[in-house]
């Protein structure tokens, strides 16, 4: 039995059955009639917009422009032909021509009518002449081109005055993103409105490059905004990579190498990040195009956010191998510059979604000051400084690349013994399956370093240089390997290329923080303050910008050395950003603390540790870390009384809690003997004592005998009772 098609059902809630047929159809026109008008007179109805960036970002809502604004007098242009079409010009018999929009590399483009297809208005595009063979192939392909965010193509004509025919297109009736920042008040987007439109065409880009061709002209003027949609308008610069011949493209925006080596998708990533920097900066204009990027020492924009800096200079590097080598791997690194935008900015933070780290596998850094307080249990002293053997182990770690054709056997590896997984991986890499795979090889350094064969892994890498050097695993696998083995300067290269190469990612900032501080301990430096105060504040300060910064004082700091100075800001720049972006990565928290305290910026140091979130298991080594900030360095009864009620708010059973106690303590009673004072301002207790020299004495000797108490050896624990002795006010009775 053949299928039945599609049929119409009569509807008319306002007739009667008994009803004649043919006032049906009368209703079922009107009723057609009025939806489309509601249609059209929707969609000049202003919405809220939409977000987008993972809900990072929203983007407003442009109504569509009245057809006859976006139209332009050629007489006004200088030094440009007049058009070969006038208005009422009909071409093919179809398109009747409104007038011209713009001029482009292939002439001017026309806006006309589809007379065809009521009420459609086209974009007419010249095309480059050449033979019939090459010219259908052309037509063919740009014909298969269909993406959302690309405009559509409805025709190609041929018309004798123009040698290569016309490229009928979509008319796409909104501002392009050149129009909207030129209205703006400093006529640039601000960075994170201008991702957030970029992202939205990268999709597009993405779909030309799968299909063998590239964009070619990315640029303001070729990105639309129509209400709620963003749109890649003019394909006449689309090539195939690898073509040669005529490459079209906008001097400021194409890449150098395109007329020496033809178009790629490098060559597409550079006008990227070209257009992302004409949006976002005033760029100068040299020659009628746009010229370099500004460094950050001139622009206050990429001073406060450098990572953004970083990944202009990564698109826009002028070797094509050194720029981010796919749409996806760009796209990755703007959502983490985003979110960095944002937290930094506006104290937003919002999840790495898109990391190519795993997260923080475990801390470094956090209890080392609250550790030394341990010597009241046991007389050990302890150390306050952080170890390569400690940070190692609290960096994330690279996930393995998906794409990689040893990606199966290394994930089927993570659940094996190291030894085992060594062995495996080695054999591997002989088969001709795996010759060609990158994560196997370093599977193989990952699996020597957790066996803690360094010397090994060095070994290997040096031998995987020449094949995988460019790599940014490999690069950060080096810097792992060099840390392991005290080579801090080489590590701090390392993981400079990695963030050279993925501005997004906290893991290489974090490791960048952690080296700069192993080296300043190195120099004996941990503990003396080596910055200016407003260097520090601009710097190390949650609500800092380094913008305000002096830009000779910027100049002299930025640049990676090994003077002890720039060596602490970039310690506390890094943890800094990593801490405000990353509020689960306590050990920047920490590190930036730890900084803050070695410039006696004491308030600053407390407030970043305050920041740890109450459902950290970290909160309470963060409380008790600020009770101790609050007592070093310069007292003052206001600091002391501040760190006594914190400790107030901690449980008693909390174990450390009595060796905090006598350290509130003996900081109070340092204090009054230092003003050689009897006693305090206030005459309000300091915990149940009264704040005098008398009566903190006889709380130090009563909370040093509770602590005897919990002392695990004898000999600690006669001592802490003769210092309670020691302590005790002089009695008669």
């Amino acid at each position: 039995m053949a299928e039945t098609g599609t049929e119409a059902v009569r509807f008319d809630p306002f007739a009667d059955e008994d009803d004649d047929f043919s006032l049906g159809l009368d209703t079922s026109r009107r009723a057609r009639e009025e939806a489309i008008s509601t249609f059209r007179r929707n969609r000049t109805v202003r919405r809220l917009g939409r977000t987008v960036a993972d809900g990072m970002v929203h983007l407003p809502f442009v109504g569509l422009t009245n057809p006859k604004a976006a139209l332009i007098n050629p007489n006004e242009a200088k030094g440009i032909p007049a058009p070969k079409l006038q208005e009422g010009d009909v071409v093919a018999g179809q398109y009747e021509i409104l007038g011209v929009i713009a001029h482009g590399g292939m002439g001017w483009i026309y806006l006309a009518n589809d007379r065809n297809v009521s009420g459609r208005l086209v974009v007419l595009k010249g095309m480059q002449g050449m033979d019939s063979g090459a010219a259908e192939a052309e037509r063919e392909f740009l014909a298969d081109i269909t993406h959302p965010g690309i405009v559509k193509i409805y025709n190609f004509i041929d018309d004798p005055r123009q040698p290569g025919g016309f490229i009928v297109m979509e008319y796409v009736g909104g501002p392009s993103l050149r129009s909207r920042r030129n209205v703006l008040p400093d006529k640039v987007f601000p960075p994170d409105i201008a991702i957030g439109y970029i992202l939205e065409i990268l999709p597009a880009l993405e779909y030309l490059h799968s299909r063998g061709v590239v964009y070619n002209d990315l640029k303001p003027d070729n990105i639309i905004v129509t209400e709620e949609q963003v749109k890649l308008i003019d394909l006449g610069a689309v090539s195939g990579i690898g073509a040669f011949g005529y490459i079209y493209g906008t001097r400021g925006f194409q890449a150098p190498e395109v007329a020496t080596e033809g178009p790629s998708v490098a060559s597409d990533i550079y006008t990227v990040g070209r257009t992302l920097a004409a949006l976002t900066l005033n760029l100068p204009v040299v020659d009628g195009a746009y010229g370099d990027l500004p460094n950050a020492s001139q622009e206050p924009l990429l001073r406060h956010h450098l990572s953004f800096y970083r990944l202009l200079q990564h698109c826009t590097n002028p070797d094509p191998t050194q720029r981010f080598r796919s749409v996806a791997e760009l796209r990755t690194q703007l959502f983490g510059v985003l979110r960095e935008i944002l937290a930094v900015r506006d104290g937003k933070q919002f999840p790495a979604q898109h990391s190519l780290f795993s997260p923080q596998r475990s801390t470094f850094g956090t209890k080392h000051q609250v550790f030394r307080t341990d010597q009241l249990i046991d007389g050990i002293a302890r150390m306050v400084q952080i170890t390569a053997s400690e940070v190692v182990p609290a960096l994330a770690s690279p996930l393995i690349d998906r794409d990689d054709v040893g990606a199966a056997m290394l994930s089927g590896s993570s659940y094996t013994e190291p030894q085992e997984a060594l062995e495996t991986l080695r054999q591997a890499m002989h088969t001709e399956e795996y010759a060609h795979s990158a994560e196997i090889p370093l599977g193989v350094v990952r699996a020597l370093l957790d066996l803690g064969y360094t010397g090994d892994a060095r070994s290997w890498l040096a031998d995987l240089q020449p094949r995988l050097g460019e790599d940014w695993r490999f690069q950060w696998y080096s810097g792992v390997t060099d840390l392991l083995l005290e080579d801090y300067p080489a590590a701090q290269d390392h993981f400079n290329r990695v963030l050279d190469i993925l501005p997004g990612e906290s893991a290489p900032k974090l490791a960048m923080a952690a080296i700069a501080e192993l080296r300043l301990q190195n120099y004996g430096f941990a503990h003396k303050s080596l910055l200016d105060p407003e260097v520090t504040h601009a710097t190390g300060d949650l609500e800092g910008n380094l913008a305000d910064l002096d830009t000779a004082a910027f100049q002299r700091l930025v640049n990676l050395h090994d003077e002890p100075e720039r060596l602490r800001f970039h310690a506390m720049r890094f943890y800094a950003v990593v801490w405000r972006t990353n509020p689960t990565t306590v050990s920047s928290a920490f590190g930036l603390a730890r900084m803050l305290m070695a410039e006696n910026q004491v308030e600053m140091a407390v407030a970043a540790l305050d920041r740890v979130s109450q459902a950290s298991r970290h909160h309470r080594m963060a409380q008790l870390t600020t009770i101790l900030q609050l007592i070093s360095g310069r007292l003052s009864e206001s600091r002391i009384r501040r760190a006594a009620r914190r400790l107030e708010e901690i449980p008693t059973n909390e174990p450390r809690f009595f060796q905090i106690k006598i350290a509130v303590l003996s900081a109070a009673l340092n204090f009054l003997r230092g003003a050689d004072l009897r006693a305090a301002a206030s005459p309000n207790e300091l915990f149940e004592y009264p704040f005098t020299q008398r009566g903190l004495r006889i709380g130090l000797a009563e909370t040093l005998r509770l602590q005897a108490r919990m002392a695990p050896f004898p000999r600690h624990r006669y001592s802490l009772v003769d210092m309670a002795n020691q302590v005790r006010p002089v009695t008669w009775f």
